[in-house]
């Protein structure tokens, strides 16, 4: 179904406006996503979308190959159960992160996970926890990487960036339909959920780990990642049952948050 909109003060075009910040994001319970792939992801998985809304002029070429796009907006408007929203250009442009030539975006009702969710995974599953992460690359790889890993859920504690930004929504590349994901408060609750489930919480600790190749990270790990500047806080360091280092030659001291993350996950691969 089609919808034209022609105000830039219509409840729709102000709902994407807000929903721009972590504020309206956490008080609506939606998010946008933008661009071809994501939202064509989230329709092929039948994601609880609330719209989608494209510019009047989506099928313009400006020197791109914009076949896929105008395929999957007719499909979107002809669909009976999607509602498609047609702005003026100048309009889609002031609300989209990326700017011109995106030329779609949806809005989605965040999803109902809750961190009771972990009980429901199998008992042999790892997962991976944040802590207080910012950088929003860093975090769409990581969703990314332990999608590929067949890690089992994603928990971040409070201070991690907010996964729905659409930095971060972008840099994940669609694998955040594919991982539940969920916020705690504190050090005390994450512990509390993951002893419970008989899980080992494994940290990095660069001054006392033993190197990564020589634990065994197979199974029943929640492999926690600290923010890029401070590394892993002191409440969750003491709760370790494992702690591991990369080992590193010369004078290198430390890796990238994600790219520490990708050798762990993948190490349970390999082992």
């Amino acid at each position: 179904m089609l919808i034209r909109i022609e105000s830039p003060d219509n409840n729709r075009v102000r709902l994407v406006r807000k929903l721009g910040s972590r504020k309206g994001r956490t008080a609506e319970r939606k998010f946008v996503i933008e661009g071809l792939n994501l939202v064509r992801e989230a329709a092929a998985d039948s994601l609880d979308i609330d719209f989608i809304m494209i510019p009047d002029d989506y099928d313009s070429s400006e020197g791109r190959d914009i076949s896929g796009l105008i395929a999957f907006t007719r499909e979107c408007i002809e669909s009976p159960d999607l509602t498609v929203c047609m702005v003026p250009a100048k309009i889609f442009a002031g609300i989209t992160d990326a700017g011109n030539g995106i030329g779609i975006l949806a809005v989605l009702k965040m999803p109902e996970n809750d961190i009771s969710d972990i009980n429901s995974l199998p008992h042999d599953s790892n997962i991976l926890i944040l802590d207080r992460i910012q950088d929003p690359g860093n975090i769409g790889t990581m969703i990314r990487t332990a999608a590929a890993a067949g890690y089992g859920m994603i928990i971040a504690v409070k201070g991690t960036a907010d996964i729905y930004s659409a930095k971060v929504l972008r840099a994940t590349a669609g694998m955040i339909f594919d991982m539940p994901f969920v916020y705690v408060s504190d050090a005390a609750e994450l512990a509390d959920t993951v002893r419970k489930t008989g899980r080992r919480i494994v940290v990095t600790d660069p001054a006392g780990g033993r190197p990564y190749y020589e634990e065994d990270l197979r199974e029943g790990i929640a492999l926690v990642i600290g923010n890029e500047g401070n590394g892993i806080s002191s409440e969750i360091m003491a709760l370790a049952d494992v702690r591991v280092t990369l080992p590193m030659k010369g004078s290198t001291e430390s890796l990238n948050a994600a790219a520490a993350a990708a050798i762990l996950m993948y190490e349970a691969v390999r082992q």
